[in-house]
């Protein structure tokens, strides 16, 4: 790798993960703030009849779909990441791990992804449905558990896989003297990222992953001060 080539990965990383932050801050502005003020609260998330019956009350189907927009564009924004902080930190001793951690990484990412779309999908057709009387409430019930459940496992899932790539970056980088202590600290967020959603899938009304969005934005604003003060090693010599 060249002096060049580093420059550019290290813009793409510390670029990547403002962005990342930027965004999932948005998103959870939007999660706390916009919708409540449209009448959503929190316990909806694990209540469908409760939201397809705020769907219907309150016209909102469009208003939840920006959730799932948001969430998608701050995690597109993230997907660069992994791969770049991999090519500015990596060392001789330590590049194979840093290569596994830099796929399960990238493969949490990729799955978040995958989640918001079924619900922005099916979301319109759900509430026109409904709206109509077309289907029993049961139906309708079962319907929307099936895709809320499927989405939030792609979540949980995603997010476990991230706090295992943040856990590997902090342990294939804690020898940096440069990152030491920030270092340090990604990987124990990398720990709660990786506990949290755990104990959610187990308890699905555990509220405190609910709130993990901000963890993750000073975790992304950590990785962009480390790729930004990040020093030019030749790996090939």
């Amino acid at each position: 790798m060249t002096t060049f080539q580093f420059s550019q990965w290290r813009n793409i990383a510390w670029k990547s993960a403002v962005a990342a932050a930027v965004g999932i801050f948005i998103t959870s502005i939007y999660f706390a703030l916009v919708l409540p003020y449209f009448g959503f609260t929190f316990e909806m998330l694990d209540d469908e009849v409760a939201t397809i019956q705020w769907y219907l009350r309150n016209n909102t189907a469009g208003i939840y779909q920006g959730l799932m927009i948001l969430y998608f564009i701050s995690q597109l924004l993230l997907l660069p990441l992994p791969y770049a902080l991999h090519k500015i930190t990596a060392k001789k001793t330590n590049e194979a791990y840093s290569s596994y951690f830099t796929i399960i990484g990238t493969a949490g990412i990729v799955i978040a992804l995958i989640g918001p779309i079924f619900l922005f999908a099916n979301i319109p057709e759900l509430y026109t449905t409904a709206k109509a009387g077309l289907v029993s409430t049961e139906t309708m019930v079962m319907t929307s558990n099936m895709f809320a459940d499927l989405t939030k496992d792609f979540r949980l899932f995603s997010e476990i896989l991230i706090g295992i790539w943040l856990i590997g970056f902090s342990f294939t980088n804690l020898k940096n003297a440069i990152h030491k202590v920030m270092t340090f600290v990604i990987g124990l967020f990398g720990v709660s990222i990786l506990v949290i959603p755990a104990i959610k899938l187990a308890d699905p009304y555990m509220d405190t992953e609910d709130y993990i969005g901000l963890v993750l934005c000073v975790c992304f604003i950590l990785l962009a001060i480390v790729a930004y003060k990040s020093r030019f090693i030749n790996i090939n010599e």
